[in-house]
Parts: structure tokens; sequence; C-alpha cells
């Protein structure tokens, strides 16, 4: 009995590392590159109401739990949110500082672009090797990420070569 136990405890860890579905990124312009990204800053502000909805939930599929795509931008050291899309089927795009207000957020906008001042974090890019919504990955593994850039309420702090 013990055996099975262990068995099947190995199984459903081995399915939560092993087999989990790999998560759409948001995107990252930097200079004249895109970056896939494996970290999601407008999740930091944890908002109670999600950008868009499918059907009865708040995502269109496993492969994208947080139910959008965003693109960033690091202008003058800055990094800002440029844009939310859906990605499903049905085009669309976020108005993001309505969005932001009715979760309760002033957000700094700056020439038009929303300021991620909340951001202070790394951002980590996916080492390349296969295409999914625009971004080419390799398969995932969490021990082989790669700090991109780290920030500071928005500020880029620390720019480790993103190429290498």
């Amino acid at each position: 009995m013990k055996r099975v136990f262990l068995i099947l405890i190995a199984l459903v860890f081995l399915n939560k590392i092993g087999f989990s579905t790999e998560q759409i990124s948001d995107k990252l312009i930097i200079g004249n590159d895109t970056i896939c990204l494996q970290t999601f800053p407008l999740e930091d502000l944890n908002f109670k109401i999600r950008p868009f909805k499918y059907g009865d939930y708040d995502f269109p599929h496993t492969a994208c739990w947080r139910g959008y795509q965003a693109t960033w931008k690091v202008i003058e050291n800055k990094l800002f949110l440029i844009e939310v899309i859906r990605v499903d089927s049905i085009p669309d795009t976020l108005d993001l500082e309505q969005y932001f207000i009715k979760n309760g957020y002033e957000p700094k906008i700056i020439n038009g672009l929303i300021y991620a001042d909340w951001f202070t974090a790394d951002l980590e890019k996916y080492p390349a090797l296969y295409v999914n919504k625009g971004c080419i990955y390799r398969s995932y593994n969490p021990k082989k990420k790669k700090v991109v850039l780290k920030f500071d309420k928005g500020e880029m702090i620390e720019n480790k070569k993103y190429g290498k």
C-alpha cells in the first residue's frame, strides 16, 4: 500500500512539473529587438477585474491562464505597457487607461503610454526554438531562466545582454 501511495504522489508531481502547458508569453520591445518574456509584469497588480471574458471564464485555454498577451517597451530606461490583446480568434485590444481605473489604480501616463511604476523585479526571456503567438521558445526548463533586465519601480537598473 505504501508503494502505491508513493507512485501516486510521484505521478502527481511529474504531472505538475513535467507536463504543464507552455504559457503564451508577453512581448518586450527593447531597441530594435522584440523578445518573449517568462515574466508577466501586469500580474503584479493583482487586479480583480480581468481584461477579457471568454464565456464563463477569464481565460481562453490552458496556454493562457492570464487571458491576454501584453506588449511592453523600454523607452529611455523606463518600462511602458503599450498594448494588451485578447488571445483567441476574436481580435480585441484593451483600453488600458480605463482598465486600470476600473481596477482602482490610477496609471501614470507618459506620452500616451502607461509607465509600469509598480514593477520591481527581473524580466526573464524564453530561450528560442519553437513558435507560439509570434514568439519563439525552447522547451521550458525552470533552471535555465535567463535574467534579461532588472527594474525598480519601472526604472531599468540593470541590463544584462539579452541576446547572449
